[in-house]
């Protein structure tokens, strides 16, 4: 898949718009129609995405994204969307929603242009699916509006609703909206050696603080290395025992491991909670429940083996 953070002259493509926060399974129809489309066409698939979710600009606050740009990505890719444009919406912010489909049509003369039903482009969100389907006869592209989808026929799929279930974290339905399991994905930072003291070394990342976050505690999961899968015992959180509680740390065990991942971009993955993180008061206490922890987990581990 080739990336572009500007547009370019790629004429006959079939192109799906929208920003794709999360790639649920709602977005996963789209991209899956649009890919297919290309192939019947015997042509290339684009999206046409922005670099910052549009929603910041007109919300007073920041929009948590669900999953890191290059996640985002490489989905995308894995699904076999041809090109990617991620655009500056600074650049756009402005130009009418008529102004808008214009611009498309003289960079990609498209031979289809496939959107969710509720996605809205152009300056004020003036543009919606109808006025494309307007202007397809005129530029002579093929018009697709991918319908709501919903789980089980019955609950809304949406970006937003997703972040609801994070926050509250709601590890099943938030698999059964994306499709996958949630995770976060960073580069290994070196900690202070504390839970290597305690017995149980481990892998320790920022949660990027763009992304929707869990709640605070400790989780059964995994945690990708390059493309290798490990079962870990996660910790999220602020550490209060051993800590002011002030930073945040996402730390991942993985049982019988010694690779150096220090700078290593690992991904961890979020199956299960087992608790919520708590101030055990001291070093002792804190050690008997990491015991218990690590046999729960291995437990856990037998029933994935």
């Amino acid at each position: 898949m080739q990336v572009f953070q500007k547009l370019t002259k790629n004429k006959n493509l079939v192109i799906a718009l929208g920003y794709f926060d999360g790639i649920h399974i709602g977005h996963k129809k789209i991209i899956s129609i649009l890919v297919k489309e290309a192939k019947l066409k015997n042509t290339k698939s684009a999206i046409i995405t922005f670099q910052k979710n549009p929603a910041d600009y007109f919300n007073k606050e920041e929009t948590p994204s669900i999953q890191t740009y290059k996640d985002k990505e490489n989905l995308l890719e894995a699904m076999g969307v041809d090109y990617l444009y991620e655009l500056d919406f600074e650049n756009y912010k402005d130009i009418s929603a008529s102004e808008y489909i214009n611009i498309l049509y003289e960079y990609f003369e498209p031979l289809e242009i496939i959107v969710g039903y509720n996605h809205t482009f152009g300056k004020d969100r003036s543009g919606n699916p109808s006025l494309l389907k307007e202007f397809a006869s005129n530029y002579k592209y093929e018009c697709t509006i991918v319908p709501q989808q919903k789980y089980n026929d019955k609950e809304e799929v949406s970006s937003s609703i997703i972040r609801k279930k994070i926050q509250y974290g709601h590890l099943s339905a938030i698999k059964a909206l994306l499709g996958r399991h949630f995770s976060v994905r960073n580069s290994v930072i070196k900690g202070e050696g504390l839970a290597r003291k305690l017995g149980f070394p481990t892998a320790n990342i920022i949660w990027p603080n763009s992304m929707a976050k869990l709640p605070y505690g400790v989780y059964h999961g995994y945690t990708q290395v390059n493309t290798k899968m490990y079962p870990s015992l996660i910790s999220w959180g602020t550490k209060p025992t051993l800590s002011d509680g002030q930073n945040e740390i996402l730390e991942a065990y993985i049982d019988d491991f010694n690779e150096n991942l220090y700078g290593k971009i690992i991904k961890v993955i979020f199956i299960k909670k087992v608790r919520d993180e708590e101030n055990f008061g001291n070093i002792r206490v804190l050690q008997t429940q990491l015991q218990k922890d690590y046999r729960a987990f291995i437990e856990w581990k037998k029933t994935i083996n």
